[in-house]
C-alpha cells in the first residue's frame, strides 16, 4: 500500500473507509473487499479529509484497523514510527506493509514495491483475543441458561380464568397445578359435600361417614290387571357405589399428558370454571340384579294360559245341536319388561313401589258363540225303503252305529269301520244281497241303501271322496251313478273331512215312514250356498233276452226270477253349486260309473213228480216232459247214464260281484 504522502495535495484521493457498522444496509456501495479478509458486515464511506493538515510537522502514521472486534486479529497491520522531514514539508516515508496477502492491484504502476518478509504473529495478542472470545461465549451461555431457568423458552398456554380474564401461563405450571397433590378440584361436590382439596382417602372417609343408612328391605310388588302379586327380593344384596363415584369425580378434567397442550388447555379452563359451576355427584345404593329375571318369571309364569279353540265333542240328537267344549282365552304377560321395570326402580334407588305388568288376552277364532251362529246342517240325503222287515232291521242298525259320529278336520270316515261287521250278534238279520251277478240272501242285506245316503250327504257337504264303488246295476232308491255299495272285508265307502272344522254325521231310519236319511252337520257353506248331487246318463246298452236256468231240485215248471233285466249305462255324476237365490254357480265332476248290461235271469224247476227230470229249453224257458214208451218184455241191458244239471261246487266261495249288501 502506498503512503498518502506520495499523493499531491489536490489530487483525487480514494475515500477512507470507516469502521462503523451499517447493520441495516449491509456493505457500503463501492466498498473494495480484501480477498484474504472474510466477508463480514458492510461499511459506510465518509467524506475525504486531508490528513496532512491534522498532522502538520509530523510524519503521518497509518493507524491499523482492529479486527479483533470482528472476531479476527489484524495481523497484517504495520505501525510506522513518526519522523521529522528535512525539507520542512510533511512526507511520509515509504510505508512498508506486510499483510498476509497483498493484492497486485495495490502496487504502484511507476515504481513497483519491494517485497518485505512477513512478520510473525504476536503470541500475546493471540492469547488475548482467544481469552476474550472464550469469555464472550461463557457469558452468552450464562445468559441463555438464566433465560431458560426463568422459563423464557418454555411453552405457554392461553387460558380463561374463573373471573373471565385471559392469561398466558406456563404449560408445566398448569399441568402441575392440575395433577400435583392427588387432591380433588375445588368445586367437586359429592352428596352436596365439597371435597375440593381433599386427598382420595380423605374424600372417601368423609363421604362414607355422611352416607344415608341403607334401606332395611326392598318391597316391590307386581300388579297384573286388578291383582297384586308379591315379589320376594330378599335374596338380592344391596351395595353403595361410593368408590365408583369418587373415581369418576377424581378423573374429571384431569390431564394425563403434559405435552398435549390442547387437552391441557381444556382441562385448565374447566378446572377454573368449577369455581363458578361446581360438579355435583350423588352416590346410590344399588341392588344386585343377579337372579332378578328368575324371580319375576317365578311369579308371572303360572299366569300364562294357552289359547284353545272351541271344540265339537258330540251331537245332541234330540235338539240337533252340537255338544261343544267352550274355547279358552289365551293369557300372557310380558315377564321380561316387568323385570326391566323392577330393575329401573332399583337403579333409581326406589326400593318400594308397584310395577304394572303388561298383559295380553287372546281370543280364539273358534268360539262357542261362533259355532252356534255358523254351524248347523250342511247337507242331507234320504230315500224310502221296501216293506221287508229283516232288511229294515239292518237299515236301522247301521244308522244307529253311524249316528253322531264326529270327524275332526282331516279325519276319514270309513263305513265299514263305523258300522262294523254285520253279524246276528251285533243286531243284523239276513236279507237280500247281490252276489255273483244275482240276488240272494245274506246277513246285513240292504245296508247299501244307508251307505248310498251317506255318500250323497258327503258329496253335498263338499267332503273329499276317497273310496266309492257302484253296484252291479243301478239301485231303485237313487238315480243312476249316485249309489255306493259296501261289503264287509271287501268294499268300503271312505271320505275325508276336508274342511277346517269338525263335522258330525247323522243317520236315521224312520220305521213309520220307512225313510232312510243321512245328514252332515258342521260349518255351513258360505253366503247361503248349497250343493245338489246330480247325474247325467251318457249312453245306454239295452239288455238281451231272458236267461233261463234249470233247477233239478225244484218241481218241474216252477219259476223264480233271480235277476231282473238291467240296461247297461255310462253315467257321470256332478256336484252342482247354487247360490242363496237358487241360481247355479258351478258344477264339478264327481265320478263316472259304467253299469254292465244284465239280462233277466229266471230259474225253472225240472224235477218230475214220479222222479226223473224234464228237459228245459233255455231259450224259451219251456219244460219238456218225456213221452212214455210202449210196454215190452224187459230185456236186460246196460243202463245209459243221465247227465244231471251242473250245480255250483259247494266248496267254491261265492264272492259278491259289483255289489254286496244290496
Amino acid at each position: 500500500m502506498k503512503s498518502s504522502a506520495n499523493r499531491g495535495t489536490g489530487s483525487n484521493r480514494p475515500p477512507v473507509r470507516s469502521a462503523s457498522l451499517n447493520r441495516n444496509t449491509g456493505a457500503a456501495p463501492g466498498a473494495v473487499r480484501t480477498p484474504s479478509a472474510p466477508e463480514m458486515y458492510g461499511f459506510t464511506e465518509e467524506p475525504y479529509r486531508d490528513m496532512s493538515q491534522q498532522y502538520q510537522g509530523a510524519t503521518p502514521v497509518e493507524e491499523p484497523f482492529d479486527y479483533s472486534m470482528m472476531g479476527k486479529p489484524n495481523n497484517a497491520a504495520v505501525v510506522q514510527k513518526k519522523k521529522k522531514s528535512s525539507g520542512g514539508s510533511s512526507r511520509s516515508s515509504s510505508s512498508r506493509s506486510s499483510s498476509k496477502k497483498t493484492s497486485s492491484n495495490t502496487k504502484s504502476k511507476d515504481a513497483p514495491a519491494k517485497s518485505k518478509p512477513r512478520k510473525k504473529k504476536n503470541p500475546a495478542q493471540t492469547k488475548k483475543v482467544l481469552a476474550i472470545t472464550v469469555s464472550l461465549v461463557a457469558i452468552a451461555a450464562v445468559v441463555l441458561g438464566a433465560l431458560y431457568a426463568f422459563g423464557v423458552f418454555k411453552p405457554r398456554i392461553e387460558v380463561v380464568m374463573a373471573d373471565g380474564t385471559v392469561q398466558k401461563i406456563k404449560a408445566e405450571d398448569a399441568f402441575a397445578e392440575l395433577t400435583e397433590g392427588d387432591r380433588y378440584y375445588d368445586g367437586t361436590l359429592v352428596n352436596d359435600m365439597n371435597i375440593g382439596g381433599m386427598t382420595r382417602g380423605e374424600a372417601r372417609n368423609a363421604v362414607s361417614a355422611a352416607l344415608e343408612a341403607a334401606p332395611l328391605n326392598v318391597n316391590i310388588d307386581l300388579q297384573v290387571e286388578d291383582t297384586v302379586y308379591d315379589l320376594d327380593l330378599s335374596s338380592l344384596t344391596l351395595s353403595v357405589n361410593t368408590d365408583a363415584i369418587l373415581a369418576e369425580a377424581y378423573a374429571l378434567d384431569r390431564p394425563t399428558d403434559p405435552e398435549d397442550l390442547v387437552r391441557l388447555t381444556e382441562c385448565y379452563n374447566a378446572y377454573q370454571q368449577l369455581k363458578n359451576r361446581p360438579a355435583m355427584y350423588k352416590t346410590a345404593y344399588t341392588c344386585s340384579t343377579d337372579g332378578l329375571n328368575e324371580l319375576v318369571h317365578g311369579v308371572l309364569d303360572p299366569l300364562f294360559v294357552e289359547q284353545k279353540d272351541a271344540v265339537i265333542t258330540g251331537f245332541d240328537k234330540e235338539s240337533n245341536t252340537f255338544v261343544v267344549e267352550p274355547e279358552v282365552n289365551g293369557f300372557s304377560v310380558d315377564c321380561d319388561k316387568a323385570a326391566e321395570d323392577v330393575k329401573a326402580l332399583l337403579d333409581e334407588r326406589i326400593y318400594e313401589g308397584l310395577v304394572e305388568v303388561d298383559s295380553t288376552v287372546s281370543i280364539p277364532e273358534i268360539t262357542l258363540q261362533y259355532i252356534n251362529e255358523n254351524f248347523g246342517k250342511i247337507s242331507s240325503c234320504s230315500s224310502t225303503a221296501s216293506n221287508d222287515s229283516n232288511r229294515n232291521t239292518n237299515l236301522n242298525q247301521a244308522c244307529l252305529n253311524i249316528d253322531g259320529t264326529v270327524l275332526n278336520p282331516g279325519e276319514e270316515f270309513s263305513f265299514n269301520g263305523v258300522v262294523g261287521q254285520r253279524t246276528e250278534a251285533r243286531g243284523f238279520a239276513s236279507a237280500t244281497v247281490i252276489a255273483g251277478g244275482q240276488t240272494e240272501n245274506g246277513i246285513g242285506g240292504g245296508i247299501c241303501q244307508v251307505s248310498t245316503m251317506v255318500y250323497g250327504a258327503a258329496v253335498k257337504a263338499n267332503m273329499e271322496i276317497v273310496t266309492r264303488r257302484a253296484h252291479a246295476w243301478p239301485s231303485s232308491y237313487c238315480d243312476p251313478g249316485l249309489d255306493a255299495t259296501v261289503d264287509w272285508g271287501n268294499i268300503d265307502l271312505v271320505f275325508r273331512n276336508s274342511s277346517q272344522y269338525q263335522v258330525v254325521i247323522r243317520a236315521e231310519f224312520n220305521s213309520s215312514t220307512r225313510t232312510v236319511s243321512a245328514a252332515v252337520y258342521g260349518h255351513k257353506l258360505p253366503d247361503g250356498q248349497h250343493i245338489e248331487f246330480v247325474s247325467v246318463v251318457n249312453s245306454t246298452t239295452p239288455h238281451g233276452a231272458t236267461e233261463y236256468v234249470a233247477n233239478p231240485n225244484r218241481t218241474a215248471g216252477d219259476r223264480e226270477t233271480l235277476r231282473n233285466a238291467h240296461d247297461g249305462m255310462n253315467v257321470t255324476s256332478f256336484r252342482v253349486w247354487y247360490n242363496a237365490e237358487g241360481a247355479e254357480i258351478s258344477r264339478e265332476e264327481v265320478a263316472t260309473t259304467n253299469y254292465k248290461m244284465w239280462v233277466k235271469k229266471v230259474e225253472v224247476g225240472t224235477l218230475l213228480p214220479g222222479g226223473g227230470h224234464a228237459t228245459l229249453d233255455t231259450t224259451t224257458g219251456e219244460v219238456i216232459t218225456p213221452t212214455p214208451a210202449p210196454t215190452a218184455t224187459p230185456v236186460p241191458a246196460t243202463p245209459t247214464p243221465t247227465t244231471a244239471p251242473t250245480e255250483p261246487d259247494p266248496q267254491e266261495p261265492q264272492q259278491p260281484e259289483d255289489g254286496g249288501d244290496a
